[in-house]
């Protein structure tokens, strides 16, 4: 992706990716937040299940943080049309929504994330790039009122 957000030529023409079926069978994914001061925060392993349909797939998702905290959360993701995605959980105002280019799905949604014992709506920007079949690197920018509060880094690996 270039860093204006957009995509470029490479994904363009790169091999086509439909999360809705990538996202069939069992993942694993590790992770990490990073502040916006370079600082890694948490790091954090994703066991992952999926509920697969032609239109739609439920991501069921466990996190165990490197705390020891654990959570719990499911994500659906429909395809709404050629190239569009709605995606959808718990804390998700509204739904979030989706396009696909090539190898890369941008996912733009606000959160209620909860920060020291209380929800605070916050502005997600996923950017998932396929990079092999069973493959996908996440970066995701977390912003309140526009300004950068950290970045999310995940690496999902099919099992």
């Amino acid at each position: 992706m270039a860093p204006d957000g957009n995509f470029n030529q490479f994904y363009i023409d790169s091999q086509p990716f439909d999360p809705v079926k990538f996202f069939a069978g069992t993942f694993e994914a590790h992770g990490m937040f990073v502040d916006r001061f370079g600082q890694v925060q948490k790091r954090f392993l994703i066991n992952i299940s999926c509920d697969t349909t032609e239109k739609q797939t439920t991501l069921h998702e466990k996190f165990t943080y490197d705390d020891g905290e654990t959570e719990c959360r499911s994500w659906t993701i429909v395809k709404q049309g050629e190239g569009k995605y709605t995606a959808h959980t718990d804390n998700v105002i509204g739904e979030g929504i989706g396009h696909v280019k090539g190898a890369v799905f941008k996912l733009k949604y606000d959160f209620l994330l909860t920060l020291y014992g209380r929800k605070v709506k916050v502005h997600f920007d996923d950017v998932m790039v396929k990079q092999t079949e069973n493959t996908i690197l996440n970066r995701a920018k977390l912003s309140k009122f526009g300004l950068l509060l950290g970045e999310l880094f995940i690496t999902f690996f099919r099992t």
